[in-house]
């Protein structure tokens, strides 16, 4: 067994995985330490958006939905993280506590409840349909 794959067992995630993870987190402690926090985040949530149009375009065309499905896992992963980021964005800028906190709660549970909402309509059983 290859060390990558022991890696990915015990954690869960593949090594370019961890190693984002660790990339970002080398930036963002690099941009706080220099006072560049807000540059950096901003500049994180360009990628993210860059990512994201990836995806989009990706998942459309048959031949690159491998790459497509590395996007998708990529954007899953991190949208909290570029929520977070997003909200501190704008913390900078608004400075009411309860209009970021229904922001934060948008931002953060509207996803989850518009994929709950969208999902479609489970067919019927075959018994449970009237027939006339």
């Amino acid at each position: 067994m290859r060390w990558s794959n022991r890696v990915q067992i015990v954690t869960g995630q593949t090594c370019l995985h961890i190693v984002v993870h660790l990339a970002l987190i080398g930036a963002l402690v690099w941009g706080w330490r220099h006072q560049t926090l807000m540059q950096v985040s901003g500049a994180l949530l360009g990628l993210y958006a860059l990512i994201f149009a990836c995806m989009l375009l990706t998942q459309r065309v048959a031949s690159l939905r491998r790459f497509g499905d590395f996007f998708e896992d990529f954007t899953t992963t991190y949208y909290f993280g570029a929520a977070m980021l997003a909200l501190y964005q704008i913390s900078r800028i608004v400075h009411n506590n309860l209009l970021l906190a229904c922001l934060g709660i948008v931002v953060l549970a509207g996803p989850a409840l518009l994929s709950l909402l969208a999902k479609d309509p489970q067919p019927q059983p075959r018994h449970q349909r009237r027939h006339r």
